[in-house]
């Protein structure tokens, strides 16, 4: 991962956690949670490998384009067992594949994706 590739962006009142996250030089993954809401996302990123393929849940999601920056993404909307929406935002840019999912607001998946850099 280019040096200092990370997400810029949390939203107030969420923290990461420590305990799950890991940092790699060809990955990281970073976990944040609300013990406020009850809210929590990932942010994954990975340098794509060859042979490299994503997997899509056609049965329970719904799949739609979107601009992330100047990339092309598939935005996945599905719900929880208490009919909130989760949204799974993957696109590749640069070499990299990217994907934040999480049960927070539809705007705040698009800054927090917009903040890694």
């Amino acid at each position: 991962m280019p040096d200092g590739y990370s997400d810029h962006y949390v939203p107030d009142g969420f923290e990461m956690d420590d305990a799950q996250k890991f940092e790699r030089a060809e990955n990281f993954l970073h976990v944040y949670s609300s013990k406020e809401t009850e809210e929590s996302y990932t942010v994954r990123c990975s340098i794509i490998q060859p042979g490299q393929q994503s997997l899509f849940d056609n049965e329970h999601t719904v799949y739609e384009t979107v601009k992330v920056g100047e990339s092309d993404g598939v935005l996945g909307t599905s719900t929880d067992e208490h009919g909130k929406n989760v949204y799974t935002l993957s696109w590749e840019h640069r070499g990299i594949t990217h994907t934040v999912m999480g049960n927070i607001p539809y705007d705040e998946i698009m800054k927090i994706a917009e903040s890694i850099r």
